[in-house]
């Protein structure tokens, strides 16, 4: 029995994080369905099925130390840096979002057990995504977190916003998905092969200028739907939908973890599968980047909606990540550095919003910052520090992300990007500094009256914010991890 487990690479460290989730998933449904559980024992099952999560990926991570970078379940499963690296930011994007997606689900009317399952079903549909070397494996993940997602929109069924936007984001959705799993049926047909490292050795094995035009277009449908997920241009359509309509204590949460995963994904692919061929895809990437960073920049301008601002911010934040992920490994490096801090930021940003207009509010507008500072000022200086490190200002870590992924770029002779994110990122101060002006320095006779906030909030985003300070004053720590991601591919 033994030979046949390691003859299949059966291995459940491996995929213990997975598991772990789906364990509690199970322990909600028993306590629903079969016992009268009462709510904060819910919690309190939630909270430590996530920490039980952080400790088997810090299991991989001895596993990895011993056996380095492995296949398991015949090679269906990878072990490698950017499965470890994944599994810490879906680790940590359960915890640092847990405050706001619970007291949503809470307050959401017998659908407390229901938004929980569904948040940690996705949860671990993308740790599989992340762990995933084979295509079928990456796309059976991503599918089992993003139906969940599409459901998680529309959770509060009284809103209309939020039905809209489950349904568009469900239809777009799917679309993305039926590319991705034809992109994948093309490259097995032209090549025989349906995973990250067979592509690799294919590859290397006939020559990149061998390569077949069916081979390259299944890549191009791969890239498309991974592409629809982190709304890149012009497959962003969906998120200020999805973003304005979701309920704001979830949309943390969900633009975080599908962010985390699908930049995860593809820099692996960038780094193992195209290598070889990136040359091939530079068209693509740079027309992808500049359509991002353009694209968000002008529809973000007329924003009076805060969270469609935000939205059409995570398309520029796309198009930034993706330049670097598409242009060599070292700006695969600067990439997932610059992909960390955002997250950080992103899930700081959405907190602070749920705070302020309640964990189910669908609209809310800039205006309704008003006069924030006068009773709240931190509340106010928190959300000021995460908007000041996405517009890329100095003293955060948003500028030290966009000066190493700008400076990567220089070194690659990519002048042409260079040049439009430097001029997006400097006509981003406009509609990133205009809620700040709103909530702090605005005179106005409506101001936000005193919010109460609990402590488990403020330290969350004293967290945050500090974390923000701190990698923009001190990156070396976090470069040093990015690099080590990427180390055996130099």
């Amino acid at each position: 029995m033994n030979g046949i487990s390691e003859i299949l690479g059966i291995n459940f460290v491996v995929i213990g994080p997975t598991l772990a989730l789906l364990f509690t998933t199970l322990v909600l449904l028993f306590c629903t369905i079969t016992i009268s559980t009462p709510v904060y024992v819910k919690k309190y099952i939630s909270f430590v099925g996530i920490l039980i999560t952080l400790f088997t990926i810090f299991l991989k991570f001895g596993l990895f130390a011993r056996d380095g970078i492995t296949s398991y379940f015949s090679e269906k499963i990878l072990l490698d840096e950017f499965s470890l690296v994944g599994n810490v930011l879906i680790g940590l994007v359960l915890l640092l979002t847990f405050n706001s997606f619970w007291k949503t689900s809470e307050v959401i009317d017998n659908k407390t057990t229901e938004a929980l399952i569904l948040i940690l079903m996705s949860a671990s549909g993308f740790l599989l995504m992340v762990d995933a070397e084979n295509f079928i494996m990456l796309f059976i993940g991503l599918e089992i977190g993003s139906i969940s997602l599409y459901a998680l929109a529309g959770l509060n069924r009284g809103d209309q916003l939020s039905n809209e936007a489950s349904l568009k984001y469900f239809l777009l959705g799917s679309l993305a998905s039926c590319i991705l799993i034809y992109g994948v049926a093309l490259l097995y047909v032209s090549l025989s092969i349906s995973g990250v490292y067979e592509t690799s050795i294919a590859i290397s094995f006939i020559g990149p200028d061998n390569v077949p035009l069916t081979s390259l277009i299944g890549l191009i449908m791969i890239l498309v739907g991974l592409l629809f997920k982190v709304a890149a241009a012009p497959f962003q359509a969906w998120a200020p939908d999805v973003y304005q309509g979701s309920p704001t204590g979830y949309v943390g949460y969900m633009a975080a973890v599908a962010k985390a995963s699908s930049f995860i994904v593809l820099a692996r692919l960038s780094a193992i599968s195209l290598r070889f061929i990136l040359d091939k895809f530079d068209l693509f990437f740079t027309a992808i980047v500049i359509l991002s960073v353009l694209a968000g920049a002008l529809f973000a301008t007329n924003q009076t909606d805060i969270k469609r601002l935000i939205a059409y911010s995570g398309v520029i934040q796309s198009g930034f990540i993706l330049s670097g992920i598409s242009f060599g490994v070292y700006g695969i490096s600067a990439s997932i550095f610059y992909l960390i801090t955002y997250i950080i930021q992103l899930i700081g940003v959405f907190t602070v919003f749920s705070i302020i207009s309640g964990q189910l509010s669908s609209d809310f507008k800039i205006s309704n910052l008003s006069g924030l500072f006068k009773e709240n000022k931190f509340l106010t200086v928190t959300f000021s520090i995460f908007m000041l490190g996405i517009a890329g200002l100095p003293l955060t870590s948003g500028f030290v992300s966009k000066f190493i992924l700008i400076t990567n770029l220089w070194s690659y002779e990519k002048y042409l990007i260079v040049t439009v994110l430097m001029l997006t990122t400097v006509a981003g101060f406009y509609f990133y500094l205009r809620p700040i002006w709103v909530a702090a320095i605005e005179k106005t006779d409506n101001s936000i009256g005193k919010i109460k906030i609990s402590i488990s909030d403020k330290v969350l985003l004293g967290f945050m914010a500090a974390l923000t300070i701190y990698f923009g004053l001190l990156p070396n720590t976090l470069v040093n991890i990015t690099r080590w991601m990427v180390e055996n591919y130099l």
